[in-house]
C-alpha cells in the first residue's frame, strides 16, 4: 500500500497548487489505475489466502474463490468527487491526501469483497464481521464493529433500498434495533444496517473477517468492548448526540484504540 501512496504521491505532486481540467485528470486517473488494479488483486488474493487459513482452522477444506473484479469506470466513480474539487480549487495537501486515502481504499476493497462473497456462498459460515487495526479507527468505525457478527443470508429487505448511509442514519438505526417495538421494525432495522455494514467511508482500514463459529472468531472480544463502550458512552442519548458523544471520549484521549484493534 506504500508504493500506491508513493505514486499518488509522485504523480500528482507536479500539479500542485494548479486546478486540473477534466481532461488531465482522466489521464491522471488512467495512469493511476493499472497500479491501483494490481494493489486491489494483491489484496483479493490475501483476503482469499485468510479466509481458506480461517476455514481450515474450523476443520474444512479450501473451497474455489472466484476473486471480484474491478472496472476503470469504478475507479472515476470512486474518484469523482475529488474531480470536482482539483476543477475548482486545483491540487492541495488537502486533495493529495483524499486522493490517497481514496486510492487505498480501492486496494483494500479487494480483500473485503473476497471475503464477503466467499461468506455469502459457503453454508459452513455463520456471518463476518467487521474488525479494526486501531490505526485509522474512528469513532464511527467503533459503533459500526461494535454490531459484532453479521450473519449471513438474513436481513435482506427491499425496504433498505436507497438507503441515505450518512452517520445520523447509522446512529439511527442502531437505536431502531436496540428499542424495536415490534420484530417487524427491528428485522428493518436490521435490513438497512445490514446495508451499512457493507459500506467503508474514505481512509477506513477496518477489515473482515469470516465467522464459522459465534463463540471462536478474530476480534470477538474487541467487539464486545467496543459494544460495551458504545452503550457507556451513548447512555440517555440517541442520533448525532450519541455519536459525538463517543467521538469526545476519542478527541479527549479516553478510548484506547488498541483494546479495540483485532488486526495489527
Amino acid at each position: 500500500m506504500a508504493a500506491l501512496v508513493a505514486l499518488v504521491l509522485r504523480v500528482l505532486f507536479p500539479f500542485r497548487g494548479l486546478v486540473i481540467l477534466p481532461g488531465v485528470w482522466r489521464s491522471i486517473l488512467a495512469t493511476l489505475y493499472p497500479a491501483v488494479e494490481q494493489a486491489r488483486r494483491e489484496s483479493a488474493e490475501l483476503g482469499r489466502r485468510y479466509y481458506d487459513a480461517e476455514r481450515e482452522r474450523h476443520g474444512g477444506e479450501r473451497r474455489d474463490i472466484d476473486l471480484p473484479g474491478y472496472d476503470p469506470e469504478w475507479f472515476d466513480e470512486a474518484m469523482q468527487p475529488v474531480e470536482d474539487t482539483v476543477a475548482r480549487e486545483g491540487v492541495t495537501d488537502t486533495v493529495l491526501t483524499d486522493v490517497a486515502h481514496r486510492v487505498s481504499k480501492e486496494a483494500v476493497a479487494g480483500s473485503r469483497r473476497t471475503v464477503l462473497r466467499a461468506v455469502e456462498n459457503d453454508p459452513k459460515t455463520v456471518g463476518w464481521a467487521r474488525i479494526a487495526t486501531g490505526r485509522e479507527t474512528c469513532a464511527f468505525c467503533l459503533m459500526m464493529i461494535s454490531r459484532g457478527l453479521v450473519r449471513s443470508h438474513r436481513y435482506r429487505s427491499q425496504r433498505a433500498a436507497g438507503l441515505q448511509t450518512d452517520t445520523t442514519t447509522a446512529v439511527e438505526l442502531w437505536r431502531q434495533i436496540e428499542h424495536a417495538d415490534t420484530d417487524s421494525e427491528r428485522e428493518r432495522a436490521e435490513a438497512a444496517m445490514l446495508e451499512l455494514m457493507h459500506r467503508w467511508h474514505t481512509g477506513c482500514d477496518c477489515l473482515v473477517v469470516p465467522i464459522f463459529d459465534t463463540r471462536n472468531w478474530p476480534g470477538r472480544d474487541q467487539a464486545a468492548a467496543a459494544l460495551q463502550l458504545w452503550k457507556s458512552t451513548t447512555k440517555g442519548k440517541r442520533g448525532r448526540d450519541a455519536l459525538n458523544a463517543l467521538r469526545r471520549e476519542v478527541d479527549n484521549g479516553r478510548v484506547d484504540f488498541e483494546r479495540f484493534a483485532a488486526a495489527a
